[in-house]
């Protein structure tokens, strides 16, 4: 009994060919694209999200600042505070803080860096990458300690002071 095996090579294999160096080249540049696109995508949320800490943590010595005022010996003019950097709260300031700018141009700045603006008493940040925040209508973001005039409490007694807050929010150019 004679068995036949198909033969499935009959030349030489030389390596590979022009077809499938093409069809590899396109996958691995449609890949790359893919990769590349994920990798700028998540910078750009990064930077938001590292830009968030910053205001929380703005925001969270500003709160210490305030309760410890109000502790007992301890006195706070909010009016003052308002005026005063809000970087100067902080123990370590962030790396990608420029410093103090009377009007500061973006140059001055730099990408992604935060600065204080004396003219306004508010702190900018220049925004690294643009697509990372949906929301942002501009290049640059503005926040600002502002003072909040509590309501009136119909017990208050006449000559008490007026009861006064702060908060550091987002300000509009």
């Amino acid at each position: 009994m004679v068995i036949f095996l198909p033969t499935f090579v009959t030349q030489k294999q030389r390596g590979v060919g022009l077809l499938e160096f093409a069809s590899v080249l396109v996958i691995v540049g449609i890949l790359t694209t893919v990769l590349l696109h994920r990798i700028w995508r998540y910078h750009g949320e990064a930077d938001e999200a590292a830009m968030r800490v910053t205001v929380a943590h703005l925001r969270t010595a500003l709160e210490i600042k305030v309760a410890h005022g109000k502790l007992p010996g301890g006195t706070i003019d909010l009016t003052i505070l308002a005026e005063q950097n809000p970087f100067d709260w902080l123990k370590d300031k962030p790396a990608n803080y420029a410093g103090e700018y009377f009007s500061p141009s973006d140059a001055d700045i730099g990408a992604g860096n935060w600065c204080f603006d004396r003219r306004d008493k508010s702190v900018v940040y220049l925004l690294n990458l643009r697509s990372g925040f949906l929301d942002a209508s501009t290049k640059r973001l503005k926040f600002k300690v502002k003072l909040l005039r509590l309501p009136h409490r119909p017990a208050k007694p006449p000559g008490a002071p007026e009861a006064l807050g702060v908060a550091f929010e987002q300000a509009k150019d």
